[in-house]
C-alpha cells in the first residue's frame, strides 16, 4: 500500500510539476547569497542568487530520478546527436571556468546553465500534455499582462520580495521609459528585470498562443478552449504592446511569418481553413494594434524614431556594448573571457572608470558566448541551434521551427537569454519544446 501510495505520489508531482515550474518561471523571487559589486556599485551580472523556480526545478529531477533510476538516458525522447550537441557546449563553458578571472563567479555561471540543460533534460524524459503545457505557457504570460496593465496604469512599479519586483518610477532616473511630448512613459516590467525581456517573453506566448488554437482546433471538441485562448492572445498581445520592445516586437513579427508560411504551404488539403484560422489572428493584431496606435500614437512613435534622443541614446550604448564585445574577443578568442566574467572583462581590460550599472553584456547573445567561452563555444553553439533547424523540417514540425526562428531573431539585438537566469530557462523551455513535441501541421 506504501508503496503503490509513493509512486501514485511520483506520477502526480511528474505530471503537474512541469506545469507548475512553467507558469511559475517569470516570478524572480530569490535569495541573494551575494551581491555582485564593481567600481563600489551593485552589479546584478556579478550577484549569486538562488531562485525558488531553481528549488522547483530540482526538486523535480530528484523525483525524475527516483522514478527512473537507470533508466534515465533510454527514456529520453530527444534524439542522442543532439545530447552530443549540449555535451560539446557544455564542455566548452566549463573550460572558460579556468580561464576566468573571477573563478568562483564562472562556477556559479557553469551552474546557472547546467540548470537550464536541467530544464530541457525534464522535458525530454516526461510524457506532458503538450495541450497543458501550452496553457501553462499562456496563463503565465496573461498573468504578466495584468501586471503590465496595473504598471503602464499607474506609471509604476510597486515592490514585492515575494514576486521579485523593484521599485520603479516613470519620474527616476535610469528606468525604463519611452519619451514623448515632454512626458515620460514607464515601459511595462511585468515581475521581470527589464521590459525588453517581458516582451521577449510574450513574443514567445504569444506565437505558443496561435500554436495551441490550432491544435485545439485540429482536436474539434474544445469550443470553450477556442474561445478563451483568443481571449488571452489579445490579452498577451496588449501585453506586449505595453513593453514598447522592439526586438519582441520584431521576434514575434518574424516567428508569426514563419507560422503562416507553415501552415500556407505545408498544410496539404486544409490550407483554406488554415488561412481561415490565420485571419482571426491577423484581425486581432490589427484590431488592437489600432487601438493602442489611436490612443498612444506619441510614445509609438517616439520609440519606433530612432532620431529622438532616449533612442539615440540607446542606439550609441548597443553599439559601445559590441564594440567592447569584439575587444574582449580580440583578447580571448579561443576560450573566452569565462561565463558570467564579461562584465569583469571590459572593466579588468578596457574601462575601470564607469560605474557599476554600465558594465552590460554585449546586447548580441552570439558575440556575448564568443567572449564568454570561445570560439570553439561559440561553433558548438551555432552547430547546436542549426541541428535544430534541421531536425524540426525533417520532422515537418515548421510551427516549432516558428519559435525557435523567434528565439534567434531576439538574440540578435539582446544578450538576457545567455546572461539572465529567466532567460536561461526560456532558452532552454522553446529548446525543449521544439525538440519534444511532437507537431503535426498536415491535416
Amino acid at each position: 500500500m506504501f508503496i503503490e501510495s509513493k509512486e501514485l505520489l511520483n506520477k502526480k508531482v511528474l505530471e503537474y510539476g512541469p506545469y507548475l515550474l512553467i507558469f511559475l518561471l517569470p516570478l524572480q523571487t530569490r535569495w541573494m547569497i551575494k551581491l555582485g559589486e564593481l567600481n563600489g556599485g551593485y552589479w546584478e551580472y556579478g550577484t549569486y542568487s538562488l531562485y525558488g523556480t531553481d528549488l522547483l526545478l530540482i526538486g523535480l529531477l530528484i523525483f525524475i530520478f527516483i522514478d527512473k533510476g537507470v533508466r534515465l538516458l533510454a527514456g529520453s525522447r530527444t534524439p542522442k546527436q543532439v545530447w552530443w550537441f549540449i555535451g560539446a557546449l557544455e564542455l566548452f563553458v566549463f573550460i572558460s571556468i579556468f580561464f576566468a578571472p573571477d573563478k568562483p563567479l564562472a562556477l556559479y555561471g557553469y551552474g546557472r546553465f547546467v540548470l537550464g540543460i536541467g530544464l530541457f533534460f525534464l522535458l525530454a524524459q516526461i510524457k506532458y500534455d503538450k495541450i497543458k503545457l501550452y496553457w501553462s505557457i499562456v496563463f503565465a504570460g496573461a498573468v504578466q499582462s495584468l501586471l503590465a496593465w496595473q504598471q503602464f496604469c499607474t506609471q509604476s512599479v510597486f515592490a514585492s520580495k515575494w514576486l521579485g519586483m523593484a521599485s520603479q518610477r516613470a519620474q527616476d532616473l535610469g528606468v525604463s521609459v519611452v519619451e514623448s511630448g515632454g512626458e515620460r512613459w514607464l515601459r511595462a516590467y511585468g515581475s521581470l528585470p527589464h521590459p525588453n525581456i517581458l516582451g521577449g517573453f510574450f513574443a514567445i506566448v504569444l506565437l505558443v498562443n496561435i500554436i495551441l488554437y490550432f491544435n485545439l482546433w485540429q482536436e474539434k471538441k474544445y469550443k470553450v478552449g477556442l474561445l478563451l485562448s483568443l481571449i488571452f492572445f489579445v490579452i498577451n498581445f496588449t501585453g506586449l504592446l505595453l513593453t514598447f520592445s522592439r526586438s519582441a516586437w520584431l521576434g514575434f513579427a518574424v516567428g508569426a511569418l514563419t507560422l503562416t508560411l507553415s501552415r500556407s504551404f505545408f498544410a496539404g488539403e486544409g490550407i483554406k481553413q488554415n488561412l481561415i484560422v490565420l485571419l482571426k489572428f491577423f484581425f486581432i493584431i490589427i484590431a488592437v494594434g489600432s487601438l493602442f496606435f489611436y490612443f498612444f500614437r506619441g510614445p509609438i512613435l517616439s520609440r519606433v524614431n530612432v532620431d529622438s534622443r532616449l533612442e539615440n541614446k540607446s542606439l550609441a550604448e548597443r553599439a559601445a556594448y559590441n564594440h567592447e564585445a569584439w575587444q574582449i574577443i580580440q583578447n580571448h578568442r579561443l576560450f573566452g573571457i569565462g561565463i558570467k566574467n564579461y562584465g569583469l572583462g571590459v572593466y579588468n581590460e578596457i574601462d575601470a572608470t564607469q560605474p557599476a550599472y554600465a558594465y552590460q553584456p554585449a546586447h548580441n547573445v552570439f558575440l556575448l558566448v564568443w567572449a564568454e567561452i570561445g570560439i570553439f563555444g561559440l561553433i558548438c553553439f551555432l552547430v547546436f541551434l542549426f541541428s535544430g533547424f534541421v531536425i524540426l523540417w525533417r520532422r515537418r514540425n515548421l510551427e516549432a521551427l516558428a519559435l525557435l526562428t523567434a528565439l534567434i531573431v531576439i538574440m540578435c539585438f539582446d544578450h538576457w537569454l545567455w546572461s539572465l537566469s529567466f532567460g536561461i530557462y526560456l532558452f532552454w523551455l522553446v529548446i525543449g519544446i521544439t525538440h519534444t513535441a511532437k507537431l503535426d501541421i498536415r491535416n
